[in-house]
């Protein structure tokens, strides 16, 4: 029997139409098109193209996993972030549009910047999107970089993507529970730590709750446990006017802004994303 793209298109639109996927045609369409190795439109100006019995399986098998709600970003293995296709897997957060924040907020900074050089800590690094995207922002700078996570996993995920980017040289991953195996200062310390409350991860869509690692979402019973770790120890790995850059969950910033004023912190920067909702937080020390 002969397969066309057009039919496996319309297949598999369904099968997502029926558990309530909103791009259901758009996501189909890039399984299709990951899987078969092809552009978009090559597969959108061929609606009769043969495809094999081998690729048309191939293809469902990615369209189911999709129908038990796996993201499709870990069915495709990448996500893009600032413009950028990074490798991701379900050992690590996907990256999130309201991370970019910090990357565009660390951009214009040090752009206006007369530094030439800039040592950066990453936090909590996962797929190394944050810190990668900083290096190839800037790079006009002389960068360091170190990005550390207790998660084994993580950090392998992480070493991939520095060295499909070509940094090895200048960016370190290492394992550190936060700062446990850290040494030497920095002018800029990001994160976007776990902040999501113990009891409240049970109540995430199946997307993050199931395919994301609980070590990355869980924020402690009040989800500002790892707040209050880096605030207690940052100051002793900040360079004189070094400066750090945090995400926050919903309803958050009263909060954490309360432990680093507390620990002898002042903030020089709050931003909020395109929902409204205070995303990011910068803060230095008085």
């Amino acid at each position: 029997m002969d397969y066309t793209i057009e039919k496996i298109i319309n297949s598999g639109k369904k099968y997502l139409e029926q558990i309530g996927i909103e791009k259901a045609k758009f996501e189909t369409i890039l399984i299709a098109q990951k899987t078969l190795k092809k552009s978009n439109l090559e597969i959108l100006v061929n609606p009769e193209m043969k495809i094999s019995n081998k690729k048309r399986k191939q293809i469902f098998k990615r369209i189911f996993k999709r129908v038990n709600r796996k993201p499709i970003s870990k069915i495709l293995g990448t996500k893009e972030f600032f413009s950028n296709n990074f490798f991701v897997n379900s050992d690590v957060l996907d990256p999130r549009p309201e991370s970019e924040l910090i990357v565009d907020f660390v951009k214009k900074q040090y752009e206006k910047d007369l530094r030439t050089k800039l040592s950066v800590l990453d936090l909590g690094v996962g797929s190394g999107c944050l810190i990668i995207s900083i290096f190839l922002e800037l790079s006009k700078l002389e960068i360091k970089g170190l990005g550390v996570d207790i998660s084994n996993k993580a950090l392998k995920l992480a070493r991939k993507n520095v060295k499909n980017f070509n940094l090895q040289k200048n960016l370190k991953i290492k394992r550190s529970n936060w700062f446990s195996n850290i040494n030497g200062k920095f002018d800029l310390i990001v994160s976007n730590p776990p902040y999501i409350k113990t009891s409240e991860i049970k109540k995430l869509c199946s997307e993050v709750r199931l395919y994301d690692p609980f070590i990355a979402l869980n924020g402690g019973k009040n989800g500002l446990e790892s707040y209050l770790k880096i605030a207690n120890k940052a100051k002793n790995y900040l360079n004189k006017n070094g400066i750090i850059c945090l995400e926050l969950g919903s309803k958050q910033l009263n909060s954490v802004n309360k432990i680093f004023y507390n620990l002898g912190y002042e903030t020089i920067l709050e931003e909020k994303d395109l929902q409204g909702i205070n995303r990011v937080v910068v803060y230095k020390l008085k």
